[in-house]
This record gives C-alpha cells, sequence and structure tokens, in this order.
C-alpha cells in the first residue's frame, strides 16, 4: 500500500515538474526547457509502467523497458544543463 502511494506521488511530481518546464519553454523557448519537459514525461511514464507491472512474467521485460527509460531521462537531464 505504500508503495503504491509512493509511485503515484512520484509520477504526480514528474507530471507537475513537466508543467513547469512546459510554461518555461513557453515563455524562453529555449531547448533545454523543451528537453526537460520530455524527460519528465518520459520519467512520468516509467512510473506508469512499474506501477502496472503486476504479472510476473512481464517483470523481466517491464525491467528492461524501465530501464531503458531510466538512461533516456538521465541524458535528456545531461544534455539540458549542457545545451544550457
Amino acid at each position: 500500500m505504500m508503495e503504491t502511494l509512493l509511485a503515484i506521488m512520484a509520477l504526480i511530481l514528474a507530471l507537475t515538474l513537466a508543467g513547469i518546464s512546459f510554461i518555461a519553454y513557453k515563455k524562453s523557448h529555449l531547448r533545454p526547457a523543451m528537453y526537460l519537459v520530455i524527460a519528465f514525461l518520459l520519467m512520468a511514464i516509467k512510473k506508469t509502467i512499474e506501477m502496472a507491472s503486476l504479472a510476473e512474467w512481464i517483470a523481466r521485460d517491464v525491467g528492461l523497458i524501465v530501464g531503458a527509460l531510466e538512461v533516456l531521462v538521465l541524458a535528456l537531464l545531461v544534455l539540458s544543463l549542457w545545451r544550457r
């Protein structure tokens, strides 16, 4: 139960940060803000996939997908800081 609540809070936080980054992008039109929007949306997708992995037979595939999304999110965060 606590794990589900923490996952929902992380999902809400990721979507909130994506919204804030989108507002920053609309005002400044800077690409790093757009990279942050994409990164936070991918983080929300990752959390949704993690929460949906209830069946044990898809746990391995979900682990691969989540790992790939984590690498992509980190790459976008580094790219947004580097392009700044």
